[in-house]
């Protein structure tokens, strides 16, 4: 199942460094990235279960406060609380540069599609654009908990 662009939104809303310290967001910039760029398919650090989990690179900026690259997290297991369906992907998840560097283990494909991602995007936009510097398994455990919390379960 995959995120919503409403629920996607609340999910970024937890953990987040933001990017503007006031209602005026900065622009973020077209960024080139020695090591990272988009379409390629990265192994990161999981949570255990999910080892075939991957990232697949979809857009880098520049900010102020430093360097975003966008993801997409495929084959997670974000546990639902109310005993629906589990959310295997997140559609977008805006890391600083870092934060990736310390989280990919293994490249597996040097260019593949870019999924679409623009709601997620334009959500992340509005809401001024922060970004994770937790690791990749970190942000998926965040994301698991808001998710959960939305449902109207307690924290764990």
């Amino acid at each position: 199942m995959n995120l919503t662009p409403s629920l996607a939104i609340v999910l970024l809303s937890s953990a987040l460094v933001c990017a503007a310290g006031d209602k005026t967001c900065p622009a973020p910039s077209a960024a080139n990235d020695s090591k990272f760029h988009p379409g390629q398919v990265w192994q990161y650090k999981t949570r255990p279960g999910e080892e075939k989990s991957f990232v697949t690179i979809l857009k880098i900026e520049s900010l102020p406060k430093g360097t975003v690259v966008h993801v997409r997290v495929d084959h997670v297991r974000l546990k639902n609380c109310s005993g629906g369906a589990e959310l295997d992907t997140i559609e977008h998840m805006p890391f600083s540069r870092d934060a990736i560097e310390r989280s990919v283990t293994k490249l597996l494909k040097e260019e593949s599609r870019i999924p679409d991602f623009q709601a997620g995007y334009d959500d992340w936009r509005k809401a001024c654009g922060g970004f994770y510097t937790i690791s990749i398994a970190e942000a998926v455990k965040v994301d698991e908990i808001t998710f959960n919390q939305n449902l109207g379960c307690e924290a764990p």
